[in-house]
């Protein structure tokens, strides 16, 4: 999940919704903070985790 700060506050981002959203984050010029791998997060695009919990 990656964090950008953007005009409307930090949002975490999917790598999936990252890759779709590409030209939207040039665009508006959302500044990349950092990365985190933890299963808790949700993107603010698609509200999903980066990846799925595996019972």
């Amino acid at each position: 999940m990656h964090l950008f700060e953007t005009k409307e506050g930090d949002r975490w981002v999917c790598s999936l919704c990252g890759n779709e959203q590409a030209e939207r984050i040039e665009q508006e010029q959302w500044e990349w903070i950092f990365e985190r791998h933890d299963q808790v997060l949700r993107c603010s695009i698609c509200n999903h985790p980066d990846y799925d919990f595996e019972d």
